[in-house]
């Protein structure tokens, strides 16, 4: 009797182990390349550049998320379509050939690319949010569009994956890049509204919300990403599963249209008739800060601080029996009111000019200078009513005639006040530029008037406001008001250009 040893036949890895294998080591490869966080770092970069003069806003954070994003969905799409042309670089075909994973395993595992980009993505955003500290998006947040950024690059490596697999060339990576990134470019270009098809395909939605409680679709654009990105990836594997890629490719093609027309029939034309409801005194949520209230939109109450910096300066300076103060209101109100809209400036002269500004309008109001909205309301103006300028191109505006306040005692005190706002205001009243009250126009006599209150003690112009102050809110002119302060009668505007 013969003994016979013989060795153990090896064991048979499961073919789904094996795809796992490949897929987790073409994770491993990607997130170690250097590339990739090259990508991820200029996204952020170019989204906290994009947002860095105004105080953030979850619409326009989103937007430049979501550009950001699509820069480095760039990037993916050539690492994508370098790593599935790997096996016919250099003569490498016939070596591919002899390797144990099959070609359809090995683009399968590829498919990891995607998942792998969206963590890259949701990386990127979160740095973005970061670097925003210690400010924090202001208005009503939409996970659709935060989302839209993480999905994007995940369409990009997959786009990347596809084209690899079917034009394996050298050129063809960065060829498809730019033919993508041209008719992107192209398709806001095509399109004259935010309400345009060419913009409905954009991948990231663009235009400014003009209320934060207004109904948008983006629910429905998320939907159509989502789409793209199963067309993507069906391609991918077309050549190994025909049937089930090209059902999936005609059913993502439908979902897709049907999203696209979704965002169509439910995006609220943006009108002064549809929009008043969401920026009137009931969507505002008012609060009381020293003797002024302030009233803003949902999600901005954190914004009425840099209005109070704007305002208690003015009201510090006004006698203490002036109570009936205007209130501040983001979006529409009473033509009593001061209004201000979603647009903050932040850090340095962009801070500076909307305190200003801001300032500016305060005094305006509380003077009872002209209104900024005159005349023959315009299509879009509220009469009798103070409105926030809605995004450029959604309307008209009627400003009215300019007139002149030359002369007037009310235009040398709204001077000293709007001094008053700014640490260095004889600086500021050099400045003609920032010197804007509505549609009231002034000369140089009215500017010294103005530097001669600046040099006197303050408590004697605070007395000056409080005997003179139902004087200065009227059109009447200076007179001898101003003689103790060492300024000569202010020559008056003749005609009637002068302001009322």
């Amino acid at each position: 009797m013969t003994a016979m040893l013989s060795e153990p036949a090896p064991a048979v890895t499961p073919a789904r182990v094996a795809t796992t294998s490949l897929a987790l080591k073409e994770a491993r490869l990607l997130l170690g390349t250097s590339t990739l966080w090259l990508g991820v770092g200029l996204a952020v970069a170019l989204c906290t550049a994009w947002g860095w003069t105004t105080e953030p806003r979850w619409d326009t954070f989103t937007a430049n998320s979501g550009m950001a994003s699509l820069v480095l969905a760039g990037f993916l799409v050539l690492i994508g379509h370098l790593a599935a042309s790997r096996d016919h670089r250099h003569g490498a075909t016939d070596s591919a050939r002899t390797l144990p994973a099959s070609t359809r395993r090995r683009t399968v595992a590829l498919l990891a690319l995607i998942p792998t980009a969206a963590a890259a993505a949701a990386l990127a955003v979160g740095a973005e949010l970061v670097l925003l500290m210690p400010a924090w998006p202001a208005g009503a947040f939409d996970p659709w569009l935060l989302t839209a950024a993480v999905v994007i690059p995940m369409v990009g490596a997959g786009l990347g994956v596809a084209v690899g697999s079917w034009l394996p060339s050298t050129p063809s990576g960065p060829l498809t890049l730019f033919g993508v990134a041209a008719v992107l470019a192209l398709l806001p270009v095509l399109g004259s509204s935010a309400g345009a098809l060419s913009w409905l395909l954009f991948p990231v939605v663009i235009d400014e919300n003009v209320a934060p409680e207004i109904p948008r679709p983006t629910g429905w654009h998320l939907v159509y990403l989502i789409a793209l990105l199963v067309v993507v990836t069906a391609v991918a594997v077309l050549r190994y599963w025909r049937l089930v890629a090209a059902v999936a490719v005609v059913l993502a093609v439908v979902v897709a249209v049907v999203a696209v027309r979704r965002q169509q029939a439910e995006r609220l034309p943006i009108t002064p008739d549809t929009v008043a409801a969401y920026l009137d005194e009931s969507a505002q949520q008012c609060e009381v800060r020293g003797s002024v209230t302030y009233c803003a939109l949902h999600g901005y109450g954190r914004w009425i601080s840099l209005w109070q910096g704007a305002v208690e300066p003015i009201v510090r300076a006004l006698p203490p029996n002036v109570t009936n103060l205007p209130v501040v209101r983001q979006g529409s109100g009473p033509a009593t009111s001061v209004v201000v809209d979603q647009h903050w400036g932040r850090h340095g002269t962009w801070a500076r000019d909307s305190r200003l500004d801001l300032s500016a309008e305060y005094i305006r109001v509380l003077l009872d200078m002209p209104e900024q909205l005159a005349g023959k309301p315009g299509p879009g103006s509220l009469p009798e009513r103070n409105r926030a300028v809605l995004p450029k191109g959604s309307m008209e505006l009627s400003t009215g005639p300019r007139c002149s306040g030359a002369g007037q005692l009310r235009t040398v005190m709204a001077l000293w006040l709007l001094a008053q706002s700014d640490t260095d205001g004889r600086a500021l009243l050099g400045d003609r530029e920032k010197l804007r009250f509505g549609r009231v126009d002034f000369g140089q006599a009215e500017i010294e008037a103005a530097r001669r209150l600046l040099d006197a003690p303050r408590g004697r112009v605070e007395a000056l406001l409080n005997e003179k102050w139902a004087l200065l809110r009227s059109p009447a002119p200076a007179g001898d008001a101003l003689a103790a302060f060492g300024v000569a009668e202010l020559p008056v505007s003749s005609g009637g250009s002068a302001c009322q």
